[in-house]
């Protein structure tokens, strides 16, 4: 998958990220070293967070459903009635070093890490 072409985001490329016990309903999504992969990526983050799936969010939302069915919570899933479809519900951060942690050693040691206080938007 290339980014999130349905919402605007077609510049990253997404990786599933898995642990010992399977999928960890994480999945990392990478943008170019540049500038640009720089832009899109906090331009994605934005995005999450304006629709209320930062990571504020998704920390509340985690703790609120620990060990609860997660097909029938409306903050995971969401159902389109006249589809009867469910879709999950995306959430979305700007990840920082202290989340380096959650991905597997390879994409770790590929890792880049920026101050986003240096980050300096083009005029």
């Amino acid at each position: 998958m290339l980014g999130f072409p349905e919402l605007g985001f077609v510049g990253g490329k997404s990786k599933s990220l898995y642990g010992r016990d399977g999928h960890l309903g994480i999945t990392l999504v990478k943008f170019a070293g540049d500038q640009s992969g720089f832009k899109e990526a906090i331009r994605l983050a934005e995005h999450f967070e304006k629709e209320n799936h930062g990571r504020k969010d998704w920390d509340r939302v985690q703790s609120q459903t620990l060990g609860k069915d997660d097909e029938n919570n409306a903050n995971l899933v969401k159902v389109d009635e006249k589809k009867v479809d469910k879709r999950r519900v995306l959430y979305g951060y700007l990840g920082t070093a202290f989340d380096l942690d959650k991905v597997d050693f390879d994409t770790r040691k590929k890792a880049f890490i920026e101050s986003r206080r240096e980050y300096k938007p083009p005029m």
